[in-house]
């Protein structure tokens, strides 16, 4: 019995050990997987250089950036903004860590950041952010901040701002993030900021400072601020390198991420060497009639019965592979948290399209294919489109040859494009932009660049329309401004100043191996948010 117990015992113990060997040695390996992992990750989001697809978008300073998105997030590298706005609209702190309102919403008081340098050395201070206001009020920069409701702006003391505004503004502090900082001891002597190209030109206070341009060649180097007063940035350099052939530059490892269009998709989507991010984004594509230039297009059911004749959801399907939402002529993003699903949609009707036409007596009387007016004058437009929609505007000329008006596509560069858009110097043009959501294009409000164009120079004007963005902007009640947008929205769709094509969806890859922090929240592979949390 007592032999069989020393047994019993000695087998227990020996059970006992290597449970505790096997467990222990398990709990270490896990330790060790998951630290491996955990150091693996955080490789990922670490990078020394990351080279991305260049091109020349001006000097990345305020006042000589090219007016398009790839000019602005490169400034946006260098220079701060007071607060700054999340995808969701909520407003975050930047340069100023807090802000208190007066309780008639009169005056904002802005605490900043304590110990803010300049990429020179210098301190940032109040005195820099009232000038950098009285300086842009005299040179607007390219992309200038609504500030129109100021009335004053003074430091109070060295990190402390005072701003009155003339009349409460619900909008104000959205509108002060793309409202710029910049150094008033380089900028106070500078009387032609739009020729400036000065290497302090370059001193801003942001995550990077610019160390290399050439405008020859489209090639900028970022390289970190050390002294940045944010979090720490996840990469070292940013370099933007000529590329002719993005994807063949891509595969052989020449540059780190680019965006493919969906028949590449197949080539990366299961290679574990790639990672794809996809994106549904208000990019659009739009149409706009210049109504200045022909006084057919002035008439509204003439606009109706050409968007009747274009189908969306063919130009999706042809042009983008299926990658894209058809555009809604209220012009806001289905996704849009205003947007108004009850406007008129003009679904494709060829039948439509001809009776309208033919209700305006526009009628083929010598049968060949090409409607006229009643005085003999045919339907013929030149349609203005860069090189990135000239297959777009290929198929819309094909389109709108069904109901008998004849399109003459003019394909030009897209510098070429925006530079006669501004100037309205089209009858039809085709042009695209991330910004177009804001109805503010179509109102006496808005100034014309290459992206957005004003009631103005297309010849647009509706006193009603004027008056519910004005009305909106100032609605501090949601619902009510929810309602007032509805009311615009619906104006915009029957009106049809401009008709929204398309909606792109975008399509990024990288290699994870080499860096895996680009942002869910932008589709831009050159925005600060992909290298750096402020």
């Amino acid at each position: 019995m007592r032999r069989k117990n020393s047994l019993f015992i000695l087998i227990m113990l020996l059970v006992f050990s290597l449970s505790v060997a096997l467990f222990g040695c398990g709990k270490d390996q896990a330790s060790s997987e998951q630290k491996a992992d955990l150091v693996k990750s955080e490789k990922k989001q670490q990078a020394d250089t990351i080279r991305l697809g260049g091109g020349d978008w001006g000097y990345p300073t305020p006042f000589a950036h090219y007016s398009r998105g790839p000019g602005s997030r490169k400034m946006r590298l260098i220079f701060d903004t007071l607060v700054a706005s999340d995808a969701e609209g909520k407003i975050l702190p930047r340069l100023a860590a807090d802000w208190q309102v007066s309780e008639d919403g009169l005056v904002y008081t802005f605490k900043l950041r304590p110990g803010v340098k300049w990429h020179d050395g210098q301190l940032l201070t109040a005195e820099d952010v009232a000038f950098s206001y009285e300086y842009q009020k005299q040179y607007p920069p390219v992309s200038a901040a609504d500030l129109s409701a100021v009335r004053k702006v003074e430091a109070v003391d060295g990190q402390t701002l005072r701003i009155e505004l003339g009349q409460p503004e619900p909008r104000f502090l959205a509108n002060l993030a793309s409202f710029t900082i910049i150094p008033k001891h380089i900028w106070e002597k500078v009387t032609d900021p739009y020729n400036f190209v000065a290497p302090e030109a370059a001193v801003g206070s942001g995550p990077y400072r610019l160390t290399d341009y050439s405008k020859e060649h489209g090639t900028y180097r970022f390289e970190v601020n050390q002294d940045f007063w944010g979090s720490k940035p996840r990469v070292k350099v940013i370099e933007f390198v000529p590329v002719s052939e993005e994807v063949l530059a891509f595969e052989q490892g020449e540059v780190d991420r680019i965006t493919i269009p969906p028949d590449l998709l197949p080539r990366f989507e299961n290679n574990p060497e790639y990672r794809v991010m996809r994106y549904e984004t208000t990019w659009a594509y739009r149409l706009y009639f210049n109504m200045k230039r022909r006084p057919e297009l002035a008439d509204k059911v003439f606009r109706q019965a050409l968007a009747y004749a274009i189908n969306r959801q063919e130009l999706v399907e042809k042009v983008e592979r299926g990658a894209a939402v058809p555009g809604n002529p209220g012009v806001l993003h289905p996704n849009n948290k205003l947007y108004n699903p009850q406007v008129p949609q003009y679904p494709y009707n060829r039948q439509k399209a001809e009776d309208l036409l033919n209700g305006l007596g526009y009628k083929d009387t010598d049968g060949d294919g090409v409607r006229e007016s009643s005085r003999g004058k045919k339907l013929s437009f030149q349609l203005l489109a860069d090189e990135g929609s000239a297959r777009l505007a290929e198929l819309i000329k094909q389109q709108l040859a069904l109901i008998g008006v004849e399109i003459n596509v003019k394909a030009v560069d897209m510098k070429t494009r925006d530079a006669r858009f501004k100037e309205g110097d089209f009858e039809l043009c085709i042009n695209g932009s991330g910004g177009g959501e804001d109805l503010k294009e179509i109102t006496s409000k808005s100034k014309a660049r290459a992206t957005t164009t004003t009631a103005a120079v297309i010849g647009y004007h509706n006193p009603e329309v004027d008056r519910l963005y004005s009305a909106q902007e100032k609605e501090t009640d949601p619902k009510k401004r929810r309602q007032l947008m509805a009311e615009l929205q619906q104006i915009v769709a029957e009106d049809l100043p401009k008709l929204t094509l398309y909606y792109k969806n975008s399509l990024a890859v990288h290699r994870p191996s080499v860096y895996d922090g680009w942002s869910q929240e932008t589709y831009h592979s050159d925005s600060r948010e992909n290298f750096v949390d402020d």
